[in-house]
């Protein structure tokens, strides 16, 4: 059921979170699930994965300052993502768990930003790149308006 998924993520973070404080650190403080349905790439991956993206449609945050940009009416889910990871150093991402959601094409929410050109997804894809220097690429498989991330490839200042 999707309470004890989350209660499972959750238990996960605040294993995390234990471990970390061994180090001083607080842990991390987001957790989520493989964002795609394609469980044989999922299997490809290590189990639990700390500096990936965290999809928007299913996530657990625990006890963290960190909110959503009001700016990003799109791929904010990415944004998000990275500011738990500029803020607290990693997340959990159970790349063992799948969740069958409606994305991109449900009623209201983020989609209802969207706009039939994609200028839209492109404006904030701009501002990803910006605010997140050297972190995301277009993802050229999936035309321009999807991007990949990668928080190891980040530009520090």
């Amino acid at each position: 059921s999707p309470v004890a998924a989350a209660r499972f993520l959750l238990a996960k973070l605040r294993s995390a979170q234990a471990a970390a404080k061994e180090g001083k650190a607080a842990g991390p403080r987001l957790a989520g699930v493989f964002p795609l349905g394609n469980t044989g790439q999922a299997f490809t991956r290590e189990a639990v994965s700390a500096d990936h993206f965290i999809l928007g449609d299913f996530f657990v945050a625990d006890r963290s300052p960190v909110r959503f940009d009001p700016r990003m009416t799109l791929k904010e889910d990415y944004d998000f993502t990275c500011s738990h990871l500029a803020k607290h150093g990693e997340v959990v991402r159970c790349n063992r768990m799948f969740v069958r959601a409606v994305h991109e094409t449900n009623a209201g929410g983020a989609v209802s930003e969207r706009d039939s050109a994609g200028e839209r997804e492109r404006e904030m894809i701009k501002v990803l790149k910006e605010k997140w220097p050297g972190v995301f690429w277009i993802n050229s498989k999936r035309g321009d308006t999807q991007v990949v991330m990668s928080w190891k490839r980040r530009k520090l200042k």
